[in-house]
Formats: C-alpha cells, structure tokens, sequence
C-alpha cells in the first residue's frame, strides 16, 4: 500500500515533465496568427508521437482546443524529455506508464493558457490499486481525478520565451481500513526557455505532506529549487535547492528527521567526458529507530568526479537493469575511463550516540580505478577490485567518538594494532591503497603476520 501512495504522489510531480516542452508552441496576437500557432500545435503534437507518447480526443475551436497524452513507451518517452532540457529516469517513466493526461489550451490576449490534470491512472498503479482489500482507496483516487484535484496550470508569455505555473493546492482524506491523508500547497514555478528547451527552472513548494495511519507519515517543507543549462547537453547546468525540513517516518520500522538542508552541483561537459561536482550541507539529521537514537549536527559533504563518460552514461540510464550483461558491460565502461573521485571534505560536527553527545569526525580522500580492472574477475572475487583501486584517504576522528568505536572489540583490535597520530583532541588515520597494497599510519595492512595484498 506505501508505494501505491508514493505513486500518486510521483504522479504530481511528473505531471509537469510529460508535457512541458510542449509549451513552447508560442502566442499570436491575431486570428491568422493562432492559425500559425495552431500548424506549430499539429507539428509538436506529431514529434511527441513518434517519442513515446499517444494523443486522443483532440476538439480544436478558435480559442481553444483539447486533448489527453498517454505515455505509451517510457524508454523513448524518457529519452525524449531529457533532449528537450528535463531530466527523466527510465525507472520515473516507467512508473507512469499509462498515465493519461488531459490538456486543456486557451489563447488569451497576451498569453497562452494551459491546464493539465491526469483522467486515467499509471497501469501498475491502478493494478496495485485494484489488488487491494480497501477498494474504497481506488473509488476516492478516480473521484479525485473527476474533480480534477491534481492539475496544474501554466501561462505561456507571447514571446513564448517564459513561463509561470502552479499546481493547485491539495488538501484529501481518504476514510477506510487504513487513514490516508494527502496535502501539497504552495507549489508554483517559473521558466525561461529557448529553441524549445528549458535552460532556466524554478520551483517552489510550501509543504508536502503524506500519511497513511499506522503506515508512513511523510512531509517535506519550504523545497526551494533552481535549475540552469550552462551548455549545449543535458550534462551542462548547474542546480541549487534548499529544505527548510523533512520527515520520514516509516511506522514502525524508523524516523528520520533533518532540517535547513542545502545542495548546490554544477556539471559540465568537454570531449564527451563529464565533470560533476558536489556542495551539501545540512544542519541536522536526527534518526530514531526503536528508542535508540542517532543524530548528526553541522553535516558538510563536497565531492568532484572527473572524467565520467557521457555516452555510455546516458546508454545506462535507458538499459533495463535486469539485462545484466549489458548493464555490467556499460557499468565496467563508465568505470574505467580513468574516472576520479574526490571527496575533499565529509565533516560532522557533533554526533549524538547511545544517548550522549559528542564531537564528530572529518574525512578527506581522492580514488582512482585503474583501466584494467576485470568486472568478470570482480563478479567472482569483489576483493580482487581493491588491486585495481588506488586510494588516499585522511580521517580525523574526535577522542570522543574513537572511545565509543573501540568498544566493539574489532574496533579495538584494529586500534591495538593500528595506533592513531595525535593532534590536539583529533585522532588521525592516513591510509593508502595503491598497488593492491593498504598501508595505515605508515604501517601495511598484515593478517597472523602476513602483509596483505589485494
């Protein structure tokens, strides 16, 4: 039943990714104008149809017009909307799969009005739906969708260069077996496009809330989100977003809570080879699970990967993940074009363990994976890619949090064995990987006696 749920909450947020691009098609002032505009409607309708997409019950007026899209084929669908500047998963599209979507098109004096809202459910949302002992769940969703309680709106300036939106406010309670409670407000964006792609997005969402009783209880707050393409492929942009708070709680399994988070990657490509790079920090991340709890204050994450093949990138993202002799062969292709990994800084203030607060850690490392490594020997033997991976990372733990580490004895074997340098109150651990070699403080790694190697 919970990730029925998160289905139709997918549904929300992908209804805008299915046909944005389409609103592009521009404003004409004049009768013989919308005439013009409308050959361009015909031309974006036929394109869409060769990519995924199916269009039916199309009624054209002078001002107006109608029609429902049905995503048809998630694999061109998803490939399609990533061309046109949004980035789709195969994973998202196939989730949708089915999904009908009503369009309903107004030509005003200085704008271009859309309203979207789906009619039919996603196929395996609805066969999830209809396997249910509560069929009154299903019964509400379609009612739902009959008062068009999940639509967006969108106008399109006569430039056709801009637009704003919103998704209307949600407030639904469903009454059955289990309490299912849905809110979304204050969900509204803007964008800036050019030659038919989006290069500039923003998005904004007051509050996000969903729970099923006994079951989940999820909501997220104050989602602010801007997206800019700073180049010729969909790998060229650069992203930042910030959430005031989110909560998890998955009855009874856990909760999560984290508060003030803030994410900023750019990535950009040369020669088909791309370079990512990562900038978070979150203020607090709070995890329950039973009464023990586990917290983390001032979490400060930087990371830059270089040389990540492009092509064979997005071939993964289109592969079935069952075929697993092409995935693999696509995996071991992106991992071996002397890609490099750096984690210039992963810090936590403070930590809070088995009841007690106290200082965190910091880590800094750089990876490289050598281009001979064997995915086929890796399969049969995964310490056989430590051979193949040159590393260096420094780790700096408090006194505090090496006194609680110690206490499994494993931990405290290795301490015994392995002592930390000394810094004020840091406890410091530099260890190198390098030629199917580890070597600890200046110390190589040894098992009864025997240095080990990879």
């Amino acid at each position: 039943m919970m990730n029925q749920r998160k289905l139709v909450f997918s549904i929300l947020g992908l209804i805008v990714v299915t046909v944005f691009y389409y609103v592009i098609s521009g404003y004409i002032e004049t009768t013989e104008q919308i005439t013009k505009s409308k050959q361009k409607v015909n031309a974006q309708l036929t394109e869409i149809e060769a990519n995924g997409f199916s269009i039916s019950d199309r009624g054209i007026q002078k001002e107006n017009e109608h029609f429902v899209i049905r995503l048809d084929d998630p694999q061109k669908a998803s490939v399609f909307l990533t061309q046109k500047g949004i980035q789709v998963q195969l994973e998202e599209a196939e989730e949708l799969k089915g999904l009908q979507l009503g369009i309903d098109l107004t030509y005003i004096n200085d704008t271009i009005a859309l309203e979207l809202y789906p009619v039919v459910l996603p196929t395996n949302l609805k066969t999830v739906l209809m396997q249910e002992k509560d069929q009154n769940i299903l019964v509400h969703i379609e009612e739902m969708l009959k008062r068009k309680v999940f639509l967006m709106h969108v106008e399109i300036d006569h430039s056709a260069t801009t637009f704003i939106g919103y998704i209307k406010d949600i407030s639904e309670t469903i009454a059955g077996e289990k309490e299912v409670k849905m809110t979304l407000q204050g969900f509204h964006f803007s964008a800036t496009m050019k030659e038919e792609k989006i290069i500039k997005l923003t998005q904004t969402i007051n509050t996000m809330h969903l729970y099923i009783s006994d079951m989940i209880d999820r909501s997220v707050s104050d989602l602010q989100k801007n997206y800019v393409f700073t180049g010729p492929t969909a790998y060229d942009y650069s992203t930042d977003y910030s959430i005031e708070k989110i909560k998890i709680d998955e009855m009874p399994d856990g909760k999560l809570l984290a508060n003030n988070i803030a994410f900023h990657s750019t990535s950009s490509v040369k020669n088909g080879l791309a370079v990512e790079n990562l900038h978070a920090e979150i203020e607090n991340i709070d995890v329950f699970f039973e009464k023990e709890k586990f917290g983390m204050q001032s979490l400060l994450l930087t990371m830059n990967i270089n040389n990540l093949d492009v092509d064979t990138f997005e071939k993964l993202q289109k592969v079935d993940s069952n075929n697993t002799k092409t995935f693999d062969a696509l995996v071991e292709k992106l991992l071996l074009n002397n890609i490099h990994i750096e984690v210039p800084m992963l810090s936590v203030d403070k930590i809070t363990l088995q009841g007690k607060e106290i200082n965190g850690f910091s880590l800094h490392s750089k990876m490289d994976i050598d281009k001979s490594l064997d995915f086929y020997r890796y399969s049969i033997n995964p310490k056989y890619a430590l051979g193949k991976i040159n590393a260096k990372i420094e780790l700096s733990l408090s006194k505090e949090l090496l006194t609680v580490l110690k206490e499994d004895p494993k931990a405290m074997l290795m301490y015994m064995m392995y002592r930390p340098k000394r810094v004020e109150d840091k406890r410091i651990y530099n260890l190198d990987l390098k030629d199917g070699l580890l070597n600890i403080n200046g110390k190589d790694l040894k098992i009864n006696g025997k240095t080990i190697k990879f």
